[in-house]
């Protein structure tokens, strides 16, 4: 049994991304008010990681600060901030989600 409870805890497959280079294309994503974001923790950085449980959930951008990025995200029922830097979120591929759309409406056709 663990004698921690930390919020790190029963993280290591989640936060496990190997050790590859990553490059720097994620600063030069632009977000704006109304994006919609996945959340990706990058492991490397320890600052203002989410919570493992808000790990691949989507959301969208509230506020873009200097350095810090507002997220509102749905857990459950309840709406909860994030409050995250660039390297923890992604872009939402637009394309995927419509292929989900697609294949959501085939299935109820």
């Amino acid at each position: 049994m663990p004698s921690s409870h930390g919020t790190r805890r029963k993280s290591r497959s989640v936060m496990r991304k190997g050790n590859t280079l990553r490059g720097i294309s994620y600063l030069l994503v632009d977000y704006h008010a109304g994006d919609k974001v996945v959340v990706d923790i990058d492991s490397r950085e320890h600052t203002t990681t989410p919570h493992r449980r808000f790990q691949g959930r989507m959301g969208v951008v509230k506020d873009v600060g200097k350095r810090i990025i507002k997220i509102s995200v749905m857990l459950g029922g309840k709406q909860k901030i994030l409050q995250v830097k660039p390297n923890h979120i992604k872009p939402l591929d637009p394309r995927k989600s419509e292929k989900d759309n697609e294949l959501g409406e085939e299935i109820k056709n």
